[in-house]
């Protein structure tokens, strides 16, 4: 799945599922924005989602601990 991954000064501060979305998201964040000197450099960064669980949490059996040794 590809996300669109909004940066304000470098930092990630949140993800959306389409450009339309982030650019709001960032809209949302020039609003807030109260001094004009002091402003946030935002931008977008277009990337695929990927989950990675954890490894199997089973002890091995005690037949491949003794073989192993």
């Amino acid at each position: 799945m590809n996300r669109f991954y909004v940066f304000k000064d470098g930092k990630q501060c949140g993800s959306t599922a389409t450009k339309d979305r982030a650019v709001d998201l960032i809209r949302q964040y020039q609003k807030d924005e109260t001094h004009y000197l002091l402003r946030s450099e935002f931008s977008i960064i277009e990337g695929k989602e990927e989950f990675v669980p954890y490894p199997s949490q089973q002890k091995p059996s005690r037949k491949k601990k003794d073989m192993e040794r």
